[in-house]
């Protein structure tokens, strides 16, 4: 019951963002993302400072260490908007994703792979 439950809310935040015209973000999301001028979905401020660091790999695993479960350290790294929706609603897959990602950024001494990625799963490019 409890499986069913978290996929009806799944993909309702998913169905929630399909929509280019009309972007239903709901009040977390608003803390990350704003919608400009011209109308489209774009990261806050903080995320384009944080983009100028001179470690981002050490910015990522910041991030994923103390926000993962919410997806944060993926914003950062930049994917499609659906990611963090799903981490946030699945507590970072169940804390594998998290852990796994965690793994990750901290083996590779090359992010890039991971950077605007759209999936779910990070070492899925």
């Amino acid at each position: 019951m409890k499986n069913v439950v978290l996929i009806i809310l799944l993909l309702i935040s998913i169905q929630a963002f399909a929509q280019k015209d009309e972007w239903n973000i709901p009040a977390s999301g608003r803390i990350f993302f704003k919608i400009s001028d011209d109308g489209d979905l774009e990261q806050r401020r903080i995320f384009k400072i944080l983009s100028k660091s001179d470690n981002p790999r050490a910015v990522a695993i910041a991030l994923n260490a103390t926000l993962g479960m919410f997806g944060v350290h993926r914003m950062y790294l930049g994917t499609d908007i659906k990611v963090p929706v799903i981490y946030t609603v699945t507590l970072g897959g169940g804390l594998v994703l998290w852990v796994v990602d965690l793994g990750l950024l901290i083996a590779s001494k090359d992010i890039k792979p991971y950077m605007d990625n759209p999936h779910v799963f990070m070492w899925v490019y």
